[in-house]
């Protein structure tokens, strides 16, 4: 099953915030185990906080990565198409 993914960094102002669509799963485990190697904790989400499963708008499975800091800083969603 392929995956899309994209990444939004929620920077420190809003000047800094920038989205990347259509990352290759390389891209996307470098830019997680970088970050993690940096001090960021990446948590990953599979489901509301009601425990249904995340999907999308077309109903496509989705699995957000947050990097955490001292906030969030930056989240990764892959979607299964």
């Amino acid at each position: 099953m392929d995956s899309l993914i994209n990444h939004q960094f929620l920077g420190p102002n809003p000047a800094s915030r920038y989205t990347v669509d259509g990352l290759s799963s390389e891209e996307a485990y470098r830019l997680i185990g970088i970050n993690t190697m940096r001090g960021f904790e990446p948590v990953v989400h599979t489901q509301t906080a009601k425990g249904r499963r995340l999907t999308t708008r077309d109903g496509n499975l989705l699995t957000v990565v947050a990097l955490h800091g001292t906030q969030v800083m930056s989240a990764l969603a892959f979607e299964q198409v």
